[in-house]
């Protein structure tokens, strides 16, 4: 402590001599700089202290201490920071202030204007010196405070900290930056967001790579997304050609059977129950298919939108619930096992119904080749037709005279 005291009065004595040669020769251009310059030097200077010596005894092995333990890395203060960071710019910008500011109104009293310029100047620059070591000061006690409350942590939320401390998260995302603009956090980076800094270069990698995932995932949705969108659009147009009713009829077609399809996405891998879904949207998908097919079959579909399909969507709802209890019990078994049957029964109406919309299909194909027979049979092209044509010209041979 001796030897800073010493360097304190010799940077106050070379600001003396520099101010009284200023003064004689009055010349105050180059006054400012070599105080400012002089202020530096003092600042900067490094400092050998007890501590220091004691540290560098024990290198050398002049000293040894055993049985201590080890001391617990702290990232955040893995940077060695003044305590009294700033308190020389303070001392010198305080005292020397004052003594200009004196020196300024003795300037002003005697009338010597290019005095009171001059010792204003000065004492506008001790005042700079002053605050700018006082935010050095209240920085360098901030480091401290946040590095003990987050200990051997390798990142932190801002909100989190700010919490702690009983500040806004501007404020201290603003003393973040101060360190680590000042160097206090060599390795420390801010997420995008600026919510969570990073203060190991392990913990940025862990970040880049949840980055890295979330921009794949996003550009993967981005993708279905619009492949979602062209799809509709592509969908909405071939619809375009059907009545409204029968365009209602589809769309909600799809979405039930994209809700079978989930469903079956969903439950576990319980195979029995799951070909019975599969079944379920392959029936489906042909009823809806006939009907672009057919849009007149249209109205036959009226409780199956009205009733079947909705029920359906509330059975499955409902196994799907019971399939998330943690706990088994007789009620949820027995529920599940009722469901399951009642698949059974909902495929084989789907499949009935199915059949039901190509009856007259099968009416006008049936008329059509009872038609087609007649015709060739009557032109003689199939046996029966030949037959009856053996038996018309025996009739004609009869009837002819004789």
């Amino acid at each position: 402590m001796a030897n800073d005291r010493d360097e304190f009065i010799k940077a106050g004595k070379e600001i003396l001599d520099s101010v009284t040669i200023a003064i004689d020769k009055n010349d105050y251009s180059h006054l400012g700089a070599d105080i400012s310059k002089v202020i530096k030097s003092v600042s900067v200077a490094p400092r050998t202290t007890y501590s220091s010596a004691r540290q560098a005894q024990t290198m050398n092995g002049t000293a040894r201490q055993v049985g201590r333990p080890k001391p617990v890395f702290i990232p955040f203060l893995q940077k060695k920071v003044s305590r009294y960071l700033g308190v020389p710019e303070m001392f010198f910008g305080g005292a020397m202030g004052v003594f200009f500011i004196m020196a300024l109104l003795g300037a002003l009293v005697s009338g010597s204007v290019a005095g009171a310029i001059a010792m204003g100047v000065v004492s506008a620059l001790c005042a700079a010196a002053f605050f700018n070591g006082l935010r050095k000061y209240r920085l360098s006690s901030k480091y401290y405070q946040y590095g003990n409350i987050l200990k051997e942590a390798q990142y932190f939320s801002i909100s989190d900290l700010a919490k702690v401390v009983l500040k806004s998260d501007k404020e201290v995302l603003k003393d973040i930056k101060d360190m680590m603009k000042r160097g206090f956090l060599p390795r420390a980076r801010l997420d995008r967001t600026e919510t969570t800094c990073m203060i190991t270069d392990e913990a940025y990698r862990m970040y880049e790579g949840a980055e890295n995932d979330r921009i794949a995932r996003e550009n993967r949705e981005r993708e279905a997304a619009q492949l979602t969108r062209e799809a509709d659009k592509a969908k909405q147009a071939a619809y375009a050609q059907y009545p409204q009713k029968v365009r209602d009829i589809l769309a909600e077609g799809d979405e039930y059977v994209t809700y079978v399809r989930q469903v079956n996405d969903i439950i576990p891998d319980t195979e029995e129950m799951s070909n019975k879904l599969y079944r379920l949207e392959e029936i489906m998908n042909k009823i809806f298919m006939q009907v672009k097919r057919d849009p007149s079959s249209a109205d036959d579909l009226h409780k199956l939108m009205t009733y079947y399909l909705p029920t359906t969507k509330k059975l499955l709802g409902a196994y799907v619930e019971l399939d998330r209890q943690p706990e088994v019990g007789d009620n949820i078994t027995k529920t599940k096992d009722q469901i399951d049957a009642a698949m059974d029964t909902i495929n084989s109406a789907f499949e009935n119904l199915l059949d039901s919309l190509f009856q007259d299909m099968a009416w006008d194909i049936s008329s059509d080749i009872s038609v087609m027979k007649t015709m060739m049979a009557q032109d003689g092209l199939t046996q029966e037709g030949q037959g009856f044509a053996s038996a018309a010209a025996a009739a004609a041979t009869q009837t002819q005279p004789k």
